[in-house]
């Protein structure tokens, strides 16, 4: 645990860097016992983060800052550890190692993030707290930023009702920022976790915060958006739940207000309508129980997992896909377990993903592969990019051959999805 903190704190020690140093090492131990020239040797690893490594090593004293980060009553976690939080293992650009105080979420609960405003209106402030109680009341679980405003107000929802709640942060959990908000802190300490990739004694900065928001929609299962302006960091949160694919509801409001012209955006662009308290309940409580149909399934034995396969085959069957005999024609594998038993993770529950638009095999070979990585719900470019390590001129010329064909479209600005019609 001491090597994997330390290797989270080097500094420009990227994804893409530890990517390089586990090809040859198993675990953060093993990176720091390598030599200045077996550093060198690694395939892909640049003379400056070999450099950056070593020269770690010689400031950073092992025991004592692995004292003062317990002694803090800060807690870490990596990727090494089966605790860190399973949702962040499927980013793309996952932190290595998570500091968090009071507990981490457990996979099986179900989350929603409130979002919003900072400068929020009244009417705003009293929407999210009051949806976050009866979220709270209903045994889900609230994320957000501890931000003043709706993200305040929606952990004080949950809070009220002696729920649980998670702030991610936008710089070390050891900061209490803002600072007036102490009290929520030590309450949300208490009631839930506070959670960041930030070392202890991080700043606020600006820059950190959208990145923070990335860690927001990924913890959740559904993210609300209460008020935003055009340019609204909340987007940003929206964005990022689209493309990790989670679902977005907006509250909708004035077209003269400034502080609506984002969620009356985003439900132009599809995202689904917070009309009342009741019906955003209604709404998230079918999918709350088809959550946690998915996780007892993925939970029992082998005997329950050929259950799923059945089951899921019959569903797409009724959509009159022809699973088999296309899959057959085509060479295509139907079956969606791995070796382990375990749903594969390309599955997605509900959308016959792996059986329907069987056409996308007509595609050229450049195209399959973009095409296989859209689905229903908008995909960013650069998750595109990162999925398909294509150029960013070669992708741009398979989205617009693709969409010229009329099977994906662009949603909004450099997010896209298939074409079911």
């Amino acid at each position: 645990m001491k090597y994997a903190y330390w290797l989270h704190c080097v500094k420009g020690c990227t994804s893409r860097v530890r990517k390089r140093l586990f090809s040859v090492c198993t675990n953060a131990k093993e990176v720091y016992q390598l030599s200045s020239t077996e550093l060198e040797k690694i395939p892909g690893l640049m003379h400056k983060d070999a450099m950056r490594i070593i020269e770690s090593k010689k400031t950073w004293d092992m025991e004592r800052r692995w004292q003062e980060l317990t002694q803090s009553g800060v807690r870490f976690v990596s990727q090494e550890q089966e605790e860190y939080p399973i949702q962040f293992r499927e980013l793309a650009d996952a932190p290595y190692g998570i500091f968090y105080r009071g507990s981490l979420p457990v996979h099986e609960e179900y989350r929603v993030a409130i979002a919003g405003a900072r400068m929020c209106s009244e009417y705003g402030r009293t929407m999210a707290r009051e949806l976050a109680r009866e979220l709270a009341a209903h045994d889900v679980a609230v994320v957000s930023g501890m931000a003043r405003g709706i993200d305040a107000a929606g952990h004080r929802g949950a809070l009220d009702m002696g729920g649980r709640t998670y702030a991610v942060f936008g710089c070390g959990v050891d900061i209490c920022y803002p600072n007036y908000h102490r009290q929520l802190y030590y309450e949300i300490a208490q009631h839930g976790g506070m959670l960041g990739e930030y070392p202890l004694g991080t700043k606020p900065l600006p820059a950190y915060f959208p990145q923070r928001n990335r860690l927001v929609s990924a913890l959740s299962d559904v993210v609300l958006i209460i008020e935003a302006k055009e340019k609204s960091g909340s987007l940003i949160t929206a964005d990022f739940a689209l493309e990790q694919g989670r679902d977005v509801y907006a509250l909708p409001g004035r077209v003269t207000d400034a502080l609506s012209y984002g969620c009356n955006r985003l439900i132009a662009q599809g995202a689904g309508v917070i009309l009342s308290v009741e019906d955003c309940l209604a709404e998230l409580s079918l999918q709350a129980v088809r959550k946690k149909e998915i996780v007892s399934r993925m939970e029992t034995n082998g005997n329950k997992q050929e259950k799923i396969v059945k089951s899921t085959k019959n569903y797409c069957e009724s959509q009159n896909v022809l699973v088999e005999n296309s899959a057959a024609n085509i060479g295509y594998q139907t079956s969606f377990l791995d070796k382990d038993g375990r749903l594969e993770q390309n599955w997605k529950t509900g959308n016959c993903e792996i059986f329907d638009n069987l056409q996308k095999f007509s595609l050229e070979k450049g195209e399959r592969l973009v095409y296989g990585c859209l689905g229903l719900l908008p995909t960013g470019f650069e998750t595109l990019l990162e999925k398909t390590e294509l150029d960013i001129q070669t992708l741009s010329q398979i989205l617009a051959a693709l969409m010229q064909k009329h099977r994906i479209e662009e949603v909004y600005k450099n997010h896209y999805k298939i074409i079911t019609k």
